[in-house]
Parts: structure tokens; C-alpha cells; sequence
């Protein structure tokens, strides 16, 4: 089996079409204000990389929190993952001014269907940091996106 960071990412708000989703989930709740999110190959690729990237400003030092990722694959949901914030996710303190992330992990081979994930950062007091959401479609459906985006 393979880690619930790495099914995470395997592909982050919640829509039905095929292309793959990046949003704020903060509802502009969040210390941290996303100015830039990426997500590729889009559609996602089983058996290949994806990587996201997230820029944000910060205008205040964080020292440590977690980040929690939650997944749900062909609308089952699966058991949320809290790891620590700092020195997993990124280098701490966090301090004011833009932070860039960029994470990158190897997609199943045998995944197909739908996947929507979280990922929420927190500070050590509870306070939202940040949370961005993907909605993707696997296998099947991406395929056929790509080759009729090819026909085009």
C-alpha cells in the first residue's frame, strides 16, 4: 500500500470535470494568503509524478504546527494524516514575507476513478494557516482527456 502524504498528492473545493482543481478551502479564514497554486501533469498521470506547487504571502513568524491531509478516493473517504508542520512540510520558523513550496510524489499505477484532497496547516495554537484543496480525475478518464486533447 502506499502512504496517505503520498495518495495525497497523488493527484486538491470539489468539482466533477476532468481537469485537476486547485483552490483555497480557507473561505478566507487562513493567516496565509495563497497568491500563486500549480498543479501538474494535469490531468494526473497514474504511474507518474505530480507535483504541487504553493506560493503565499506570510505576515507573521510561525514557528511550528502540523499540516493535515485528508483524501477521498471515488467518494470514500479515507483516514485523514496529521504530520508535523515544520521540518516535514517545510523549513521553520516560517518567516514574514513569501513562502514557496513545491511537493512532488510518485501517482499508483493502479489508481483510477476520482480523488479529491486537503491539506490544512495549522500554527501551534490552532489558528488555519493555510488550505488548499484538489479534485482529480485517474486512469480512465484522464486518459481519454489526453488523447482527445491531442486530437484537437
Amino acid at each position: 500500500m502506499f502512504s496517505l502524504p503520498a495518495f495525497f498528492f497523488a493527484a486538491f473545493s470539489f468539482f466533477s470535470n476532468v481537469n485537476a482543481s486547485v483552490s483555497d478551502c480557507s473561505n478566507g479564514a487562513s493567516l496565509f494568503q495563497l497568491t500563486s497554486v500549480s498543479f501538474s501533469p494535469d490531468p494526473t498521470v497514474p504511474g507518474q509524478n505530480s507535483t504541487l506547487l504553493l506560493s503565499m504571502d506570510v505576515p507573521t513568524v510561525v514557528t511550528n504546527g502540523t499540516v493535515t491531509y485528508s483524501s477521498t478516493y471515488n467518494f470514500i473517504p479515507l483516514n485523514p494524516s496529521t504530520d508535523p508542520l515544520c521540518y516535514v512540510t517545510v523549513d521553520c520558523p516560517i518567516q514574514v514575507g513569501t513562502l514557496s513550496t513545491r511537493s512532488s510524489y510518485p501517482i499508483p499505477t493502479d489508481l483510477t476513478g476520482s480523488l479529491q484532497m486537503k491539506v490544512v496547516w495549522k500554527d501551534l495554537d490552532g489558528n488555519l494557516l493555510m488550505c488548499v484543496a484538489i479534485n482529480t480525475k485517474l486512469g480512465n478518464a484522464a486518459k481519454q482527456l489526453s488523447l482527445w486533447r491531442k486530437s484537437r
